[in-house]
């Protein structure tokens, strides 16, 4: 009973959580900030000085040790040919501080419950909690893992913002790259979770399908968590012997800086994992039909919404991201002239600031981008941590069995029972078996919960 109300609680808890973070409002927020102008700024580096060469939003820069300062983070402007001493802002003008903060902000409150869920996952799925392990829940913890260890990038930036000294950019037009360790650690656990965390929902997916099938591979789960980690380790230090840590224009941290480096190391993988994992979750839908018809079970989809809207949400963030990175790629010669545009009339003298206009981007399309990146360990969380299995996990588990509990709460629990048994048991007995029955004739509904119930008289085949 303590364990079915503590379930039941989960997703009201987990929906009041969100709503609270939503709502919540940094403090320096609540008083609207101080008019701008090109000489208010704040700047925190002694070498960044107010010049009248450099008008709007462009920072002084000396330019006479312009290759050095361009590894740590500076990009300068040219004009007529020549580099300038002065250097793109940080962020860049592509989004106002306005929008910047609110960027930052939702991806705190998101990366912060992506992490707790991914979390919750891998301590269920782990012998912390878990006393039994198969090739399906190692693949659920190291999933759990990469998810986690890719969202807590996000919480390199809490306390930051981009408006004051606890700005993440090191100075007002600077960009972060390798040599600050801050940007390099924080670029290093995205990649690394992040690649690790795809690779395994793809084998998840097959995973699957091959319970579904009642295919049984012996000594499959020894290598693939072992390959997985490799892949993911090459994928994530090789970037780092040219440097290729960095902020973007368009990034809330750092990650990898070339499109080139982004395209190999990622998002090749990326594509790779969608195709497959697209294909082994239509196959693995296709059986489930299979299996109904077969078994001429009266069902609905009501079983199903969770699984199948947790794929297609997942499947939409990671379509969305690819596409919007191809985009980005297509249109790079675009936004680069219009930002060119801007820096030129700003450099011209004959000309006054207002005619200037600053380079602009989509705002909704970076918000969407920047929130699919951060719901993998939701979607995760809805997929593989709301099923009977994640419940049984937990009642079996240690944290359920042992002194305190059988001593506090399962004494408590069983005169609860005795008094319910006193008026009447057999009609706790009929609706608890009307509750079995309706859950048994929708296939044992639920994706992930199939492929953990087997038919006695079901014959899986076995591959050597």
């Amino acid at each position: 009973m303590i364990i079915n109300y503590i379930f039941k609680c989960k997703i009201k808890f987990f929906l009041i959580l969100l709503f609270f973070l939503i709502t919540l409002k940094p403090i320096e927020s609540q008083s609207p900030p101080p008019p701008q102008s090109p000489t208010s700024t704040i700047f925190y580096n002694t070498s960044l000085l107010l010049s009248p060469q450099c008008r709007g939003n462009l920072v002084y820069r000396n330019v006479s040790n312009r290759i050095e300062d361009e590894k740590i983070g500076f990009n300068f402007v040219e004009y007529n040919g020549t580099y300038q001493s002065c250097v793109i802002p940080c962020p860049s003008p592509f989004f106002t501080l306005e929008e910047w903060n609110k960027f930052l902000y939702m991806s705190l409150v998101m990366g912060t419950i992506s992490f707790l869920c991914g979390l919750f996952l891998l301590v269920t799925y782990s012998p912390i909690v878990n006393k039994t392990h198969n090739r399906h829940t190692i693949g659920v913890m190291c999933m759990s893992f990469g998810v986690c260890i890719a969202m807590s990038s996000d919480m390199w930036n809490f306390g930051y913002n981009f408006t004051d000294q606890k700005s993440i950019c090191p100075s007002p037009g600077q960009y972060p790259t390798t040599s600050n360790a801050r940007c390099l650690s924080s670029g290093i656990v995205l990649q690394f979770g992040g690649v690790f965390g795809f690779l395994n929902w793809t084998l998840l997916s097959f995973d699957l399908f091959m319970n579904i099938k009642g295919i049984i591979t012996k000594n499959y789960d020894k290598y693939y968590v072992v390959a997985t980690f490799i892949i993911a380790i090459i994928f994530t230090f090789v970037p780092i012997i040219n440097d290729q840590y960095s902020m973007s224009y368009i990034g809330l941290g750092c990650w990898l800086g070339s499109a080139m480096y982004q395209l190999i190391f990622f998002w090749i993988l990326l594509s790779i994992c969608l195709i497959v994992s697209s294909v082994f979750i239509i196959l693995i839908l296709k059986e489930i039909y299979l299996i109904i018809k077969q078994s001429k079970q009266k069902t609905s989809l009501k079983g199903n919404i969770r699984p199948l809207l947790c794929i297609t949400i997942t499947s939409f963030a990671f379509f969305y991201m690819f596409f919007y990175y191809i985009s980005i790629v297509i249109e790079g010669d675009y936004y680069e002239r219009i930002l060119n545009e801007y820096t030129d009339c700003l450099m011209d003298p004959t000309k006054d600031i207002s005619e200037c206009k600053s380079p602009r981007m989509s705002v909704a399309n970076e918000f969407v981008f920047l929130l699919c990146l951060r719901l993998l360990g939701i979607g995760a969380f809805i997929f593989y941590g709301i099923n009977k299995k994640v419940k049984k996990i937990w009642f079996n588990s240690f944290w359920f069995n042992n002194s305190f509990v059988d001593k506090y709460i399962n004494s408590k629990r069983s005169m609860r029972t005795e008094i319910t048994n006193s008026y009447g048991s057999k009609s706790f007995k009929k609706n608890y078996n009307n509750n079995n029955n309706s859950y048994n004739s929708g296939l044992e509904l639920s994706i992930i919960d199939m492929s953990y119930n087997k038919d006695d008289n079901f014959k899986p085949i076995i591959i050597k």
